[in-house]
């Protein structure tokens, strides 16, 4: 599906401008309507202390987006989703996107802790959650795909098909403890190299046996190594967020998209 419109996050912590310059970003690249909605946890901050934020906020946003020649939306919430919690605010405005692209909670709040996680699990699209420490200027160019057959990780190698087709290098990567599980990772793997080039995209495979180190250890090891500046990983399992997944939120040193 091509991305139509990105919806993305802003609060009052000082990774939100990059936030913004990264999901600007990715609308120039892909064509797309940028959606910007700042909110903190203060119900009125647009008619309280947070008001002068709010107005540079969106000054700037509008400034930079028409010098980048993207169409730019300015969301807001009404008085109604206003006295809502944030998480149910931003998941408001998420049912209107293609794409969500979020902070990742540092050690002090905002955003909530449970943002990404509740974003992932309900929003009904792929979410970008970006980390709160690091620099990134470049996103999709080199992309990993943590691969595991089955729904949490098709569904997400699904959603991430706009950026795979837009990436200069693809890296499809499975993991395994055992001989046997290895075995069927690389026969998963090929079956899925063959469906990526349908749609014109060359996917590198790599598969390791690992033995005294986690699976999000060892996938954020080989993530940077290869000079990655977006990891794709299944979210959901059942109806609760994948181990994995929850140890990316936390531990993430690059941008990640996630699906439920």
């Amino acid at each position: 599906m091509a991305l139509k419109n990105i919806l993305v996050h802003l609060d009052s912590t000082p990774q939100s401008p990059q936030r913004y310059d990264l999901a600007l970003l990715l609308a120039k690249q892909h064509q797309a309507c940028l959606t910007a909605f700042y909110s903190t946890d203060s119900a009125y901050f647009s008619r309280g202390g947070e008001k002068p934020q709010w107005d540079a906020a969106r000054a700037d946003c509008t400034d930079k987006a028409a010098l980048a020649g993207v169409e730019f939306d300015w969301a807001e919430s009404d008085k109604k989703e206003a006295t809502l919690p944030l998480t149910t605010r931003v998941l408001y405005q998420a049912t209107y996107a293609d794409l969500v692209i979020v902070g990742q909670p540092g050690k002090q709040p905002p955003p909530p802790r449970e943002l990404p996680e509740r974003l992932i699990l309900a929003s009904g699209h792929p979410v970008i959650t970006v980390p709160f420490v690091g620099n990134f200027k470049t996103i999709g160019n080199r992309v990993m795909v943590a691969w595991k057959a089955g729904r949490a990780s098709a569904r997400a190698l699904s959603d991430a098909i706009p950026f795979l087709a837009q990436a200069k290098e693809v890296i499809l990567i499975s993991f395994a403890t055992t001989l046997d599980e290895h075995n069927e990772n690389e026969r998963s793997q090929d079956k899925m190299v063959r469906y990526l080039r349908r749609h014109d995209i060359d996917a590198k495979l790599e598969s390791f046996l690992i033995a005294d180190i986690s699976l999000g250890d060892a996938l954020l090891n080989r993530t940077a190594e290869n000079g990655i500046d977006l990891l794709v990983c299944g979210g959901m399992v059942a109806t609760q967020l994948a181990p994995l997944a929850q140890h990316l939120l936390q531990q993430m040193t690059v941008p990640v998209l996630m699906s439920s």
